[in-house]
């Protein structure tokens, strides 16, 4: 049986996909789960779980194998009893007629063992399917390692063409401006007429952009150097500077009663505006623990963090 290969947000689900295109129960499968579903912030699907399945080998031989089998035997046997009865009458010993049906034996032995073989064989084209698409995933991510990063600023051209059409589908009308934030990072402004759908409740729908322009670039294979960061009217900008006045009120805090104080969970692109602005205090530094979704900042006294 060919394997079938589905994708969905989640394992069980690309699995229920694969049994519906196979038509079979679960316990009637076999599956292998290629890749795993991966989320990035609030819980997105970044990447679908991959899963290959087929319908469960089975060994019994067929009804009608087992049919012609039978006919064979009663046949052989059949014209081993006329054998006998011809032997008997022209004086021959019965123990002829058994080598006869010994011989009758072998010859059903013999008409058995090819299909054995075949059994075998039919094996094999599985397996160089397998090794197939072994190679060619091989050969997929050789050649995407091997093209060339596309420049920061033809990026910025790409992200910018995505975030237009998605304004004209949203009913705004955009304008951009970029900022070199670093040698690895450029930022990219959205300001203009009804941003309103394009920032969403608690800027959400503006966070979800900059990570569509984030997948949008990976597909083009072109973001494995710098970043580009969207900005939808300056939404981040002030995000960015409330946090970090808040970061250095904590950290006055701190200085003042030696007290560390631990922040609350957050995401990467914050935890590092709290690590930058805590940088530029006097006598308090950073430090970070758990692991994601639930890492978090923790403010102490110069000298404590571990």
């Amino acid at each position: 049986m060919e394997w079938v290969e589905k994708t969905a947000k989640s394992v069980e689900e690309a699995k229920e996909a694969a049994l519906d295109a196979l038509g079979v129960h679960g316990d009637e499968a076999e599956f292998e789960i290629v890749t795993e579903a991966r989320t990035g912030l609030f819980g997105r699907v970044k990447e679908d779980a991959r899963v290959r399945a087929r319908v469960r080998p089975t060994t019994p031989r067929a009804k009608d194998d087992r049919r012609r089998k039978r006919g064979r035997s009663g046949n052989s046997q059949g014209r081993t009893g006329k054998a006998g009865h011809r032997q008997r009458n022209r004086g021959e010993s019965p123990g002829d007629g058994n080598t006869a049906r010994d011989d009758a034996g072998e010859g059903t032995s013999r008409r058995t063992e090819p299909t054995r073989d075949t059994d075998h064989s039919s094996k094999q084209p599985d397996d160089r399917n397998g090794k197939q698409k072994t190679e060619k995933k091989q050969e997929k991510s050789v050649k995407m390692s091997d093209e060339p990063s596309m420049p920061l600023p033809q990026q910025a051209d790409l992200a910018e063409q995505f975030v237009s059409g998605l304004a004209e589908v949203m009913g705004a009308t955009v304008s951009f401006a970029r900022e070199d934030v670093s040698d690895d990072e450029i930022r990219i402004t959205v300001s203009g007429h009804n941003l309103g759908r394009m920032i969403g409740p608690r800027g959400g729908t503006a966070m979800a952009v900059d990570d569509l322009v984030r997948t949008v670039l990976q597909r083009h294979g072109t973001s494995r150097d710098g970043r580009i960061r969207i900005d939808i009217g300056g939404l981040k900008a002030r995000r960015a500077e409330a946090l970090a006045s808040f970061c250095r009120e904590q950290a006055a805090a701190v200085r003042s009663d030696g007290t560390p104080r631990a922040l609350d969970p957050m995401g990467g692109a914050d935890r590092k505006i709290v690590h930058d602005t805590i940088a530029e205090e006097q006598g308090v530094e950073t430090t970070s623990e758990g692991e994601e979704p639930t890492r978090r900042v923790i403010i102490v006294p110069a000298g404590d963090a571990e």
